[in-house]
């Protein structure tokens, strides 16, 4: 007998739905922080760590549907698990963060800013899946570097206004013209290391600090400036070949 009344998920699935787990059990780890003056630090690290893990079920999602085959959920499925644990989460962190000091103009703000990053990564992924799943490159900040952007502005201050106007920026990069390479090679080395260098400093084995403005310059700067330089990179090594 059948239960679901909806189509079997299948492996692919399981690890997406894990990932969107991961994304909800952030936003419920705001809620129960919002109350007290712990957000600011054990809060942000629960979240961190708990994005962590939905990035790796979002990358496992794909290892499993090129090995066992996806189902027809899963570009739909995808993507609002990544609008979940990439798009509300972050945001709403970095909303009730600012939150604690503002003022009444700034709440404005906050609310301007918050918006201004979901919609942003909804229009992303909802842009990505239905006509870009097959470019050569990111059009546009991937969502999920953009929830390390906002992450890694949390561990760097709580001024509203740096936080509206982060949010704000990540949510327009997300639909800008800029281009990201895609996540192979030496980018995912450099995303691998970067993860784990920013998870040493969440643990507290050095100052979190380091790692957060370094995911900056690499999101901000570094990356968008590979993406560029990549295609003369290869047509150099060609001519030499």
């Amino acid at each position: 007998m059948r239960f679901l009344g909806t189509q079997r998920p299948g492996p692919a699935d399981v690890m997406t739905m894990a990932n969107a787990s991961c994304g909800a059990s952030a936003v419920l780890v705001v809620i129960a922080y919002s109350g007290g003056s712990d957000l600011a630090n054990t809060g942000i690290r629960l979240v961190a760590l708990l994005l962590l893990a939905g990035t790796i079920f979002d990358t496992l999602d794909g290892a499993f549907a090129r090995r066992s085959g996806g189902t027809t959920l899963g570009g739909m499925l995808d993507s609002l698990a990544d609008a979940v644990t990439f798009g509300l989460a972050p945001a709403a962190l970095l909303f009730q963060l600012g939150l604690r000091d503002a003022g009444q103009f700034e709440r404005v703000l906050l609310v301007v800013g918050f918006l201004a990053y979901v919609c942003g990564a909804l229009l992303r992924l909802a842009d990505f899946s239905s006509s870009r799943h097959a470019d050569s490159h990111f059009t546009g900040l991937p969502s999920p570097l953009a929830a390390v952007s906002l992450l890694s502005l949390a561990f760097l201050t709580t001024e509203p206004l740096i936080v509206a106007a982060g949010m704000a920026t990540a949510g327009l990069m997300m639909v800008s013209r800029l281009s990201y390479p895609m996540h192979r090679g030496p980018v995912v080395a450099a995303v691998a290391f970067a993860w784990v260098f920013g998870i040493a400093g969440t643990l507290g084995l050095y100052d979190v600090r380091i790692p957060a403005v370094v995911a900056l310059l690499l999101i901000v700067v570094a990356m968008p400036a590979l993406a560029v330089l990549e295609p003369h990179l290869r047509s150099d090594r060609s001519t030499v070949h």
